[in-house]
């Protein structure tokens, strides 16, 4: 579902130096952009096997999705899916899942 409605991230006052803990190695500190930006492509493909007498042998719907992301800072985005949906996370080391 894509809504107009924005999520606040909920930070505490007291944290932990990123040195320490090296939580985000993979981003470098500073980054800004002009405009933030999110960029999500959706691509999907059909697939289907139907027998002579034209009823449905096999069908199945595979999707991806792609982000190209200009945010600036150390931020955090998440994307709400379908929980019935099974699917496959490939990418960098920066994704995380939540279940």
């Amino acid at each position: 579902y894509i809504t107009q409605e924005g999520n606040k991230l909920e930070t505490s006052k007291s944290r932990v130096p990123t040195t320490v803990t090296n939580a985000v190695s993979w981003r470098s500190e500073g980054i800004k952009y002009k405009k933030n930006e999110v960029f999500i492509d959706v691509i999907e493909s059909v697939n289907l096997l139907v027998s002579a007498t034209g009823s449905v042998l096999l069908s199945e719907v595979v999707g991806t999705i792609k982000l190209k992301v200009f945010l600036s800072g150390m931020p955090e985005l998440r994307l709400g899916l379908n929980d019935r949906v099974l699917f496959e996370l490939t990418g960098r080391e920066c994704h995380r899942v939540w279940g």
